[in-house]
């Protein structure tokens, strides 16, 4: 074995030995019980990020430990075409050279569109695997493969004829630069300062009406009423009357409605349906017209403003300030800070607009999805999540499903001559209904999340019969984050009840979110976005791995912290080493470079210490496998890392070195089988660096995908634990108490002579001295003389005394001693000094109180050197 560890070199080796053994793939046909995992596609619009890496730990971890129960795994991965992202990047690309898609034409545009993807869905698997992913890659699915695409037409159709599927004018989010409507969930929110306008709208009988508050000036144009919140006294002698427009003077009815925050401006809302979602559904309540004055492409439409009309809705704005300001409505304005909504794809503002689309209606989707949920077929983790999603589903509003784009899944309608509407799964040559030629196909494409929200069974091979779909669904495990809670998952769990009649994911995952290292989200804007491939090639793919496991489930907000991957690479090199350790001891003794097999030693002939680290062992299996099947992969990681360094490494391996070179055969058994445990319970996350490690074990297998889940057997030994462990005590103990002289802990050679003056349980096994010894630099010596006398130390029930003259001892520790005794004692006075002047007055209490405390500490120190030193 190499001197340390080397990941770039293992990793490489290992990513060409798992294809060749075709790892990942699923037989549908085994008798073994399945797990299945659908991967949540990445966007095929560029790199992995830190929230990709994280939940690919997730699944891989999950899928490898499954592999190891025994299930035929089946993690089936793929890319979504994400239109909007997609067609923005090309069309930034086409801006530099200088042309547009439209010069471009659809078909030149479609070909371009295929060339990117060809090339960015091979680099986001050879990603994936560059971070471990043991997918089935013969079942890797695009969203825009001819097979998925046959599937989303047999979906839309259908729903289409059930009367679930609607085109109609709704409100939108709409993007005046995509020129599309766009989901909640493309809608990112930035904070934005603007002005809180106060305007007057007089009555329409006279009389000073009420003042509304605004930031959308511009907008009052197309407001069709006021309205102001239940029983807001303030507003009451105003109900059933009309105030004016105070831009064109329209008269407005004064209604009250549940929306309006009486503590927001001045508790009255001016009601503009087409252009505020929000208002869209007070409008829809009350019956109240829609008026539009912006247009598709964010200008505003006011004929009889000239000022006004084609000017930016940002200019139009300022002048309607202008006009109510001359007009003596302006009561005052105000600065304001506000989250304003952008399209996170280009980060245009985003205009709420009523244009025709097409419309899922939910209803009849979304009461099922909730029952199972309420049920307990499908469990959500962390709990938390279970109640949002429900919130969710209860107040759900129709879906929008139609985006203006060229790029994406077309919507499957068409309408011929004769104004037949029909939807259609091949492309007609003619109307169904009449036999019209003339056919004008939809210019929409589907919302991706309409897509996306098939990916479960659509994946697997729906709806013709196959054994991967009767075998894998529904599927065991979704992870993803809790951002597309509303967006996906709800709408999974929708489309996967109504076409295949099963849920279809027993368990949902909602895994923490990487934050920046400085704490906010990370962006590129920020300078705050880590590359995991960077990281992985810094330290390692199992570092980033095992740092992802332990920050997965623990919480929903986790600062990336490089420390801990660095943390987690010295650990990689610390097991490496442990290894080495046992393949040395068994290469100098002529076995060759491979650790061999070795004979079972029963327990009555192993020595205390390795009683004590069986029943350890057998604990962190018990404790790993329950971790990994409450997806608790903090907790996992953690075990297996304490036990390895913090036990195996500190206490065991430091203790059977000598037996090991002595080729003890307890020694050996325990060793290989400790060593070769801790690398299979750690495998599934950090499988690179155990598979580099199983290649040094005679009979293991290629991978440890391939081994058997170690059970935890008959090795839990209370007894040996508690001996050993009052054992640790006491050689803690004393380690603080030769720190305390400034001992080290290995000093060559010279050792201090210690005598028992009372035996408790810390002794109470037959090695104990002998482990004692092998730890620290003390001797045994016989209790003589009057040890009461004498420096002691004492752990538990066991009290031990330094045992005879150390007159003789060697000079330079002599002096080494004396001198830290004139030191402790010169800082000891000082202390005493500075806490008897005006410090221990002016300074702040809690400074008071710490140099009180640094002075206890120095007064013990001191007492135990000089009784040291003078005995």
């Amino acid at each position: 074995m190499e001197p340390t560890y080397q990941p770039a070199a293992a990793e490489a080796r290992l990513r060409a030995r798992w294809r060749e053994l075709n790892l990942g793939a699923a037989d549908p046909t085994s008798g073994r019980p399945a797990f299945s995992i659908a991967l949540p596609p990445p966007n095929i619009t560029g790199s992995l990020h830190m929230g990709h890496a994280l939940n690919l730990v997730i699944q891989d971890a999950l899928c490898r430990y499954h592999r190891m129960r025994g299930f035929e795994v089946c993690w089936v991965p793929g890319t979504d075409h994400a239109a909007i992202a997609t067609q923005n990047v090309i069309e930034r690309q086409l801006a530099a050279e200088g042309t547009s898609k439209e010069e471009l034409g659809r078909e030149a545009f479609g070909r371009r569109v295929d060339d990117w993807y060809r090339t960015y869905r091979g680099r986001i698997r050879e990603q994936m695997e560059a971070l471990g992913a043991s997918c089935d890659w013969g079942r890797e699915r695009f969203t825009l493969d001819p097979e998925y695409v046959r599937v989303i037409r047999i979906v839309f159709g259908e729903l289409y004829r059930q009367g679930l599927i609607y085109r109609g004018p709704r409100i939108v989010n709409w993007c005046p630069r995509c020129r599309s409507a766009i989901s909640d969930e493309e809608v990112t929110y930035q904070e934005q300062d603007d002005t809180f306008y106060f305007v007057r709208y007089r009555g329409a009988e006279g009389g000073e009406g009420l003042v509304v508050a605004t930031t959308r000036p511009e907008t009052i144009l197309a407001d069709v009423a006021v309205a102001v919140a239940p029983g807001d006294e303030r507003y009451r002698s105003l109900l059933g009357t009309r105030v004016l427009d105070p831009l064109d003077g329209r008269e407005l009815p004064v209604l009250e409605d549940r929306a309006v925050d009486p503590k927001l401006g001045t508790g009255a809302l001016k009601i503009t349906p087409g252009h505020s979602a929000d208002d869209y559904e007070v409008g829809q309540r009350h019956e109240l017209p829609i008026l539009t004055v912006i247009s598709l492409d964010g200008m505003m439409i006011a004929p009889r403003f000239p000022d006004l009309d084609g000017r930016p809705v940002a200019e139009a704005r300022e002048l309607a300030a202008q006009r109510l300001r001359a007009g003596g409505a302006m009561v005052r304005e105000e600065p304001l800070r506000h989250q304003v909504g952008h399209c996170d794809r280009c980060g245009t503002v985003i205009e709420p607009l009523v244009t025709p689309q097409w419309w899922v209606r939910v209803r009849p989707l979304a009461d099922p999805a909730a029952e199972v949920v309420e049920q307990d077929r499908i469990e959500i983790h962390p709990h938390q999540f279970r109640a949002q999603y429900l919130d969710w589903l209860a107040g759900l509003r129709d879906w929008c499903i139609s985006r203006q784009l060229w790029l994406g899944h077309r919507i499957p309608v068409s309408t011929c001559a004769n104004g037949h509407r029909f939807a259609w799964v091949e492309e007609p040559d003619c109307c169904p209904e009449c036999g019209s030629l003339e056919l004008e196909a939809d210019p929409d494409v589907l919302d991706t999340w309409f897509s996306s929200a098939l990916w479960p069974f659509a994946t697997l091979g729906w709806p013709d019969p196959n054994p991967a779909f009767d075998r894998f669904y529904p599927t065991s495990v979704l992870s993803t984050a809790r951002e597309i809670l509303q967006h996906w998952v709800v709408r999974m769990v929708m489309t996967g009840l109504r076409f295949t009649a099963e849920i279809p994911f027993h368990d949902v995952l909602f895994h923490a979110t990487i934050l920046g290292e400085d704490g906010a989200r990370m962006a590129k804007s920020r300078g705050n976005v880590v590359d995991p491939l960077d990281m992985a090639r810094k330290h390692g793919a199992d570092a980033l791995r095992a740092w992802a496991a332990s920050v997965a489930m623990g919480t929903q907000d986790a600062r990336f912290d490089e420390t801990r991957l660095a943390g987690f690479a010295k650990f990689a090199n610390k097991l490496w080493n442990m290894n080495r350790l046992l393949q040395q001891s068994f290469s100098r003794a002529g076995a060759g470079e491979l650790v061999p097999a070795v004979a079972e030693v029963p327990p009555e002939e192993l020595q205390t210490v390795d009683r004590w680290i069986l029943s350890r062992l057998a604990r962190l299996t018990r404790t790993v496998t329950h971790s990994l099947d409450v997806f608790d992969f903090g907790e996992a990681i953690s075990a297996g890392y304490d036990f390895a360094w913090h036990e195996l490494a500190d206490w065991y391996l430091e203790l059977v070195k000598g037996r090991l070179e002595a080729a003890d055969p307890g020694a050996r058994f325990v060793t290989r089988l400790a060593l070769l445990r801790t690398s299979q319970l750690l495998h599934p996350i950090v499988p690179f660096l155990t598979d580099a490690l199983a290649e040094h074990y005679e009979g293991a297998p290629a991978s440890l995908d391939l081994a058997t889940w170690p059970e935890p057997a008959a090795w839990e030994d209370a007894a040996a634990e508690a001996s050993f462990g009052a054992f640790q005590g006491l050689v803690m103990a004393l380690r603080h108490w030769l720190q305390e002289l400034g001992v080290p802990s290995h000093r060559g050679g010279e050792r201090l002579p210690f005598a028992v003056l009372r035996e408790g349980p810390e002794l109470s096994f037959p090695e104990a001295r002998e482990y004692l010894q092998a730890l620290l630099p003390v001797r045994w010596v016989a209790a003589d003389g009057d040890l009461a006398t004498r420096p002691q130390v004492v752990a538990g029930a066991t009290t031990l005394a330094l045992g005879a003259d150390l007159s003789g001892s060697a000079p330079d520790w002599r002096a080494g001693l004396g001198r830290e005794l004139l030191r402790v004692s010169s800082h000891r006075e000082s202390l005493e000094r500075k806490l008897a002047g005006p410090f221990a007055v002016k300074a702040a209490p809690q400074v008071v109180a710490g140099v009180r405390e640094q002075l206890d500490r120095e007064r013990l120190r001191e007492e135990l050197l000089r009784g040291v030193f003078e005995s």
